[in-house]
């Protein structure tokens, strides 16, 4: 591999490629929503997976292009770099993606599902305008606050129900506060936090599928589910980007495993969440052996052999369910 990641691409090895195209965030994320799905014994209706992994595949590149623009660090890492080179085809890429998505979510996918992805959605977009400007003081200035009260009309103009939009309002609030408080920004806005929120809402978005189809579920059950693959997302972001943090987030994660595992063992939990600790509990053992095994891989080669960590799981439920 080149030392300089402005050398020519071409000689890349083949597995850097996927990270280079941003396509390892949506090979996950579809992954998961199938173990899930495999998991609860429910079907996968069409659309759904290429409309996540579009969606997924939009805010990476987008969170790319963004960092790649504002950032001012030399050298660049080789996927950022790459994004910065090729921005104008990423842009078309993304636009013509971004009409898939629009026509799925309009014509294929249920109704009820589109307005949940749709404040997913809204969620990801303040992701985007928190965290990946770089500290630009024109983009925090300007184009926040105009996309946030922009956004407030929108979501006020859709046949959303009221707690929806009420607690989209209170997200954009609390935008445009990180915005004129500069303190304040400064504290919420570091890499950790980044990789918390990062982790979230990924976890949100491979959960969406099964969580639409079962509605009626218990709400304890639903936020186990969400909670254990995001101990096991954010112990991934924490370990690529803050590594200090990453012990914090597999000692949580490994504790919130014990603990589902035990109930599930003494049927005070259902045994499909024990399965899922127990494929949670492989993904954040691999990754604690990556940490320890880190030293002679380069940062690209961490970064793959952490994302097959996270897809370790997945082989585990479609196994065991």
């Amino acid at each position: 591999m080149p030392a300089n990641p402005t050398s020519s691409f071409r000689n890349h090895p083949l597995w850097l490629w996927p990270h280079l195209l941003s396509l390892e965030a949506p090979i996950v994320a579809v992954a998961w929503t199938l173990g899930l799905a495999r998991l609860h014994h429910v079907p996968v209706m069409p659309g759904v997976l290429s409309g996540l992994g579009l969606c997924v595949w939009i805010v990476y590149v987008l969170d790319r292009l963004l960092d790649g623009l504002f950032t001012q660090v030399e050298p660049m890492d080789v996927r950022h770099e790459f994004h910065k080179r090729w921005w104008k085809l990423f842009l078309v890429a993304l636009a013509c993606g971004a009409a898939v998505t629009t026509w799925l979510a309009l014509n294929v996918v249920p109704a009820a599902l589109m307005w949940e992805c749709l404040g997913l959605g809204v969620l990801m977009l303040l992701y985007l305008a928190v965290y990946a400007s770089g500290g630009s003081r024109w983009y925090h200035h300007l184009m926040i606050p105009a996309s946030s009260l922009g956004a407030l009309v929108v979501v006020h103009s859709m046949p959303l129900p009221p707690g929806f939009q009420i607690m989209v309002t209170l997200l954009i609030l609390g935008v445009l506060c990180l915005v004129f408080f500069r303190r304040l920004r400064m504290l919420v806005t570091t890499p950790l936090a980044k990789d918390v929120v990062g982790g979230m809402l990924f976890a949100l978005g491979c959960t969406a599928w099964t969580r639409f189809v079962q509605a009626d579920g218990d709400v304890p059950s639903s936020a186990v589910e969400l909670f254990l693959p995001a101990c096991l997302f954010i112990s991934n972001l924490t370990g690529i980007s803050t590594r200090a943090a990453q012990g914090r987030w597999l000692a949580m994660g490994f504790g919130l495993v014990a603990g589902v595992c035990a109930l599930a063992a003494t049927g005070r939990m259902a045994s499909s969440l024990g399965v899922l600790a127990q494929a949670c509990g492989i993904g954040l053992i691999l990754l604690l052996v990556l940490n320890w095994k880190r030293k002679p891989l380069s940062p690209e080669a961490y970064r793959v052999w952490a994302d097959l960590a996270v897809l370790a799981p997945v082989v585990y439920l479609w196994i065991r369910a």
